[in-house]
């Protein structure tokens, strides 16, 4: 016999097993409040967050990970009525993005994805007027610990706006694979020759998007500590953001270094963060617009 629960007493039970998709759904039930609704009491206590958002927490097609997403959870548990971490501790350690795609790439390549240890990591991101992402250079080193190696698999969040990819330098682009529901790009970027163990290599892509991004921050995520991580920024000269920080997180999603921290913009329109020695973690910068920016929200997403 199929036993239906009153709502409350199916949140507490909830609450302890999970899984988090079905405690969030029940507990909006619950508190009797519309997706607007708490999307509006959210920005006002300064953690925006889209309806889609929320809609995809509440029905698993996605959950909380970036840190904004994880500090609108804490203010959406208040708002909720639930007790501090309630639904945060059901979300368990990150899941890892685009894996499955990656080993579907992977197992028609000669190479696996071992064999090569990231040392240095620089992105150069270019802001559009409207405060979103217009593209991403980016320059890596990477060491060679075995023989045989001869590309990199390159994993990359890009959301829902799906970027052309470009090899600029000692690489060439192979074969891209993209998974739209998630916003993953995985692609490989071949070498022009094996690499012998105990060499490196430098090379050079570029992501350019067809239209701006919707967000207004750029992260790198890192599984391994790497030496030299660099996040430059560069706004338009005419379109100068309201603000601009850096953030950092651990494996679990904890905020590091005591929270985000003041990214000065200098006169020739960039921001810069650097991290040595970092990981693994994720790391990254945000900002807001102007309010009188081109077709931008005075909050970052």
């Amino acid at each position: 016999m199929l036993t239906i629960y009153p709502p409350r007493e199916e949140l507490a039970d909830l609450l302890v097993t999970g899984p988090f998709a079905d405690a969030l759904r029940v507990a909006i039930q619950v508190r009797g409040l519309s997706l607007e609704r708490l999307q509006h009491r959210l920005k006002v206590r300064g953690a925006p967050i889209s309806v889609t958002a929320l809609s995809y927490w509440q029905s698993g097609r996605r959950r909380p990970e970036r840190p904004e997403s994880l500090m609108a959870l804490a203010q959406l548990e208040d708002v909720l009525g639930l007790p501090e971490a309630a639904l945060s501790r059901l979300l368990g350690p990150p899941r890892p993005r685009g894996r499955s795609r990656r080993r579907e790439l992977s197992a028609r390549a000669p190479w696996d994805g071992s064999g090569l240890t990231l040392t240095a990591q620089h992105d150069r991101v270019e802001v559009a007027p409207c405060g979103g992402v217009r593209g991403v250079r980016s320059r890596q080193v990477m060491q060679v610990t075995s023989a045989g190696v001869d590309r990199w698999i390159l994993c990359q969040e890009t959301g829902s706006c799906q970027p052309a990819l470009t090899a600029v330098r000692s690489c060439r682009v192979g074969r891209i694979a993209r998974e739209r529901t998630n916003g993953v790009l995985v692609a490989e970027l071949l070498f022009d020759e094996t690499i012998s163990p105990g060499d490196s290599i430098a090379i050079e892509y570029e992501l350019i998007y067809p239209h701006p991004t919707v967000e207004h921050t750029h992260f790198r995520r890192f599984a391994e500590r790497v030496h030299d991580y660099v996040l430059e920024i560069k706004f338009p000269a005419e379109s100068p953001p309201a603000s601009c920080e850096q953030f950092a997180s651990g494996p679990a999603g904890t905020e590091m270094f005591g929270g985000a921290r003041p990214a000065p913009v200098d006169s020739w329109g960039y921001a810069h963060a650097a991290a040595l020695d970092f990981g693994p973690g994720l790391y990254g910068m945000r900002w807001t617009v102007a309010a009188n920016a081109s077709g931008s929200s005075s909050q970052g997403k």
